[in-house]
């Protein structure tokens, strides 16, 4: 409770294992604004406190990820995991969340095999496909290769559905950065590949 009053709140992946195992509520933070998760690249805890703890922000405008990294559990399956995409049928927590801007630092850090960059990819999809005020989401891609970027830019470009179609995508790396967004009409592209 004595944290609920602030306006920029940074936890780490062991701070949500906390709130999972410890609190039997999470308290509203009215005042919140600005959360930073960081997670660990082992991704050795899961979210299963994140969607109550966002359900608690209704003012918050920035969700900034640290790294995608979570271990998948039982809940991923259930209502209370509904961060994580694995059924279209799933309730989202997501969809009357008030976000506006989601910043995913060192995506792609990590990844081992295609598998990790696909797990990533599709929890940044369901982001676009269930946060309705979305406005902007930036990926800050950690690699060396302009052609990463490139198809991480194309993935996120042939979603289906967007549940904002004012969101502005970046998928921002140290050589590149491409910048487009989803209207009514489809794509609009606000710059072509450019050096960073």
């Amino acid at each position: 409770m004595g944290v609920s009053n602030v306006q920029i709140l940074h936890l780490s992946d062991k701070s949500l294992e906390v709130l999972t195992f410890c609190c039997e509520t999470i308290p509203v933070f009215n005042r919140l604004i600005h959360l930073t998760i960081k997670t660990h690249r082992h991704g050795e805890v899961g979210w299963e406190s994140l969607p109550a703890l966002l359900k608690n922000c209704p003012n918050l405008e920035t969700l900034v990820f640290q790294g995608l990294h979570h271990k998948d559990t039982i809940k991923c399956e259930e209502v209370d995991g509904c961060l994580c995409k694995y059924f279209e049928d799933i309730p989202t927590c997501l969809s009357s969340s008030p976000v506006k801007v989601v910043k995913v630092l060192k995506f792609g850090e990590t990844f081992f095999n295609y598998d990790d960059m696909k797990k990533q990819l599709e929890q940044d999809k369901h982001f676009l496909e269930t946060m309705p005020n979305l406005e902007q989401m930036i990926l800050y891609y950690n690699t060396p290769y302009d052609n990463d970027v490139l198809e991480v830019s194309k993935q996120l470009q042939i979603l289906p559905r967007v549940a904002s179609t004012k969101c502005k995508i970046q998928v921002i790396s140290d050589n590149l950065s491409l910048s487009f967004s989803f209207s009514t009409s489809g794509l609009t592209f606000f710059n072509s590949t450019f050096p960073v």
